[in-house]
């Protein structure tokens, strides 16, 4: 499955969901606040996987036992991230490898040699 399917799945998923907007608009200068909301959707997400971490790293529980929901958490936010970029219309497998080309140029002093790996 590549990521354009994976988009037209949540596509489908938010045609047949409503709230108080159209969960499928497109978003443009006229719903800005759709953005800013999907935005804070996201940023949401983020802090309830950072949570789970945060609970780790104060010896609450293991990574492995966070893991399951930790997942669930990262799932979320790629759908946020699927959301946006098809609202927005970015092709985001496009804007994922010039992005990739991009740090290729930019990190390549860092580049490990095969002789370090």
């Amino acid at each position: 499955m590549n990521i354009n399917q994976l988009i037209d799945i949540q596509k489908q998923f938010d045609s047949k969901h409503r709230g108080k907007f159209d969960w499928a608009q497109k978003i443009d200068d006229e719903n800005i606040a759709t953005l800013e909301y999907l935005l804070l959707c996201l940023v949401g997400e983020f802090g309830e996987a950072t949570n789970l971490v945060k609970k780790v790293l104060r010896g609450d529980y293991s990574l492995n036992d966070i893991k399951p929901q930790l997942s669930e958490e990262i799932a979320d936010i790629f759908i946020y991230v699927l959301k946006l970029a098809y609202q927005l219309d970015i092709d985001i497998e496009k804007q994922f490898l010039e992005k990739v080309d991009k740090n290729k140029r930019r990190f390549l002093n860092f580049e490990m040699k095969e002789k370090d790996m």
